[in-house]
């Protein structure tokens, strides 16, 4: 088998592990003196909000400056619904209620849909919307994903719904297959454990850049191995089983917010792992979101803003009063918050080993806001958080600024980096410039 080896290196690339990308989406704007970090003596220095992301921050690609521009020049109206409508689309809103010209649809499709077209052919879920009390107080600031023009798809707010679409028909190893099943299982068992015999005893005579080249393959045939017992893609099969949900819990109380993103990040990094999909997105509530933060304490339990209105209280009116400086405190611990959030669905990500890594090295994971301001209602200077990576593509570890460019340009360059190379993404007036420069190694 000696002279074959070079040909795992076409092999390897068969068999590398697939893109993943996922949206994570928290709203109401930020507080750019405490989000925007630095760059000393080149390196990253995180900022107050993005503190929790530390041990992490080596994988962060931290983007300043971009503006919805298809909104601020348009003439759409700045808002909560505009920002949602145009986040992932590149779209400009359309009002659908004379009566209420603010509520309005996108006039695209998404970008997790139209990457789902290419990235998800051979899973089972094209994507997986999982939300976190995306109230349903209208569907134009409730949804970030688009079909197509004024099609939006709901995210779904129940863990359990998640798990059932996901893994309803899991395939366990089974003592009741037919005798014909378990004979032809146990023949590709054979097959393969005999090539994986024939390999192992190969390998210790090969130098260490072939052996290496070797152990990719052997991951790939025990991958193989995993997706004929358990009937999953191979994705990261090793780490991929059926979760536990453990005693249900209320999915509409508002203390119940931090469970219940805890289980959601969870089911889609199981989800991710087991191939099920490739595309997700983990949303914290609608655009212009009134959770209360009660868990981060007692000042937000007898916060005064908690009884304003149905459309503007807890979180979101604390957004509104962004200048005052008690309010503005209260804004930044909770957007820190978001932030540990995220490093949780990171370090989980980095957990699961796959090929010579993890599978942080191989999804990309894109936070975003629907506004730069909460209480100016402005599209421009919106956060933009890039974590993990598609084979090592970004340069990360860094701060890189684009003040005034359009959005639009960056959704360009997450189709790039997942081997879609179009000319333009959502309104074709704002890729006039391409993909942003400077993103990739």
């Amino acid at each position: 088998m000696l002279p074959f080896v070079p040909l795992l290196d076409a092999h390897a690339a068969a068999q590398a592990p697939p893109k993943r990308l996922v949206f994570f989406f928290s709203s109401n704007g930020t507080i750019r003196e405490s989000w925007v970090p630095t760059m000393t003596d080149g390196k990253l220095v995180l900022s107050p909000i993005l503190s929790p992301l530390e041990k992490l921050k080596s994988r962060l690609l931290v983007i300043d400056g971009l503006a919805h521009k298809v909104i601020i020049e348009k003439g759409d109206r700045n808002g909560h619904s505009a920002g949602m409508n145009t986040a992932l689309t590149g779209r400009r809103a359309k009002s659908v209620d004379t009566a209420n010209p603010l509520r309005s649809l996108a006039t695209g499709i998404s970008l997790d849909q139209y990457l789902a077209q290419t990235l998800a052919a051979q899973t089972k879920l094209r994507t997986i919307e999982c939300g976190i009390q995306v109230q349903p107080y209208s569907t134009d600031s409730a949804c970030l994903s688009y079909l197509g023009a004024l099609h939006p798809i709901s995210a779904e707010n129940s863990p359990y719904r998640v798990f059932d679409r996901l893994f309803r028909d899991f395939k366990e190893p089974s003592a009741t297959a037919s005798p014909a099943d378990v004979e032809a299982l146990a023949d590709r068992q054979s097959v393969l454990a005999a090539v994986s015999k024939n390999l192992e005893s190969v390998r210790g005579r090969l130098p260490q850049s072939d052996r290496i080249k070797m152990e990719a393959h052997l991951d790939a045939v025990a991958g193989i191995e995993h997706s004929l017992t358990t009937g999953v893609g191979v994705g990261a099969a090793g780490s991929c089983e059926k979760p536990a949900l453990g005693k249900p819990i209320d999915v509409w109380k508002n203390d119940n917010i931090p469970a219940l993103g805890k289980l959601q990040m969870d089911l889609l990094v199981m989800a991710l792992a087991c191939d099920l999909t490739r595309i997700g997105t983990i949303q914290f509530g609608r655009a212009g979101a009134a959770h209360r933060f009660n868990w981060l304490g007692p000042e937000f339990a007898s916060d005064p803003t908690l009884a304003v209105t149905d459309e503007a209280k807890g979180f979101h009116a604390l957004a509104h009063i962004d200048v005052d400086p008690v309010a503005r405190a209260k804004l930044v611990k909770i957007h820190t918050w978001y932030a540990s959030q995220l490093a949780y669905f990171l370090e989980k990500l980095a957990s699961v080993p796959e090929g010579g890594g993890t599978m942080l090295d191989n999804t990309l994971v894109v936070w975003f806001n629907e506004l730069g301001s909460g209480g100016a209602h402005t599209h421009d200077n919106t956060p933009w958080v890039l974590a993990g990576n598609v084979g090592g593509l970004f340069k990360t570890g860094r701060l890189v600024s684009f003040p005034g460019e359009p959005h639009n340009r960056l959704l360009l360059s997450l189709c790039h980096a997942m081997g879609v190379a179009d000319a333009t993404f959502g309104d074709p007036d704002y890729c006039k410039a391409g993909p942003l420069t400077g993103l990739t190694v």
